[in-house]
């Protein structure tokens, strides 16, 4: 649970929430991202896989995981997943989260998937290993 103290009280936020935001943020990339866990395997509609959440004293933390296809521009899909997933955050719990980080840990071909470990924050490509 996430909490926010308000003027009127507490508001609590079930990890659901970000959750939903961040499969509509996928989904939104034309079939050219997937979800997955943090060691690159597909875990389809599971709750809690492909995401991770960490409140801390500055806020939010958030990491997403995913596949992504091959010859697609991965600064623009990453962009695009950190921009709706921080506005609608933000949207919803009245705050930005700290940090929204997106680690790819492949690139899927229409052969076979190559694992990858490429971070991308909101300044763009931090690491590449």
């Amino acid at each position: 649970m996430f909490n926010r103290d308000t003027d009127i009280g507490q508001i609590r936020f079930s990890p659901g929430v970000i959750e939903r935001i961040i499969k509509d943020a996928v989904s939104g990339c034309d079939g050219k991202v997937t979800l997955e866990n943090y060691k690159g395997r597909y875990m389809g509609m599971v709750s809690g896989a492909g995401y991770s959440l960490d409140e801390t004293k500055e806020g939010l933390d958030i990491i997403i995981y995913i596949v992504i296809a091959f010859g697609a521009g991965i600064s623009r899909y990453t962009r695009q997943i950190i921009e709706y997933v921080t506005d609608n955050v933000e949207n919803v719990m009245g705050e930005k989260p700290h940090s929204v980080k997106i680690i790819i840990t492949g690139v899927q071909s229409k052969k076979e998937k190559v694992k990858r470990h490429i971070e991308v924050t909101e300044s763009g490509i931090v690491e590449e290993q």
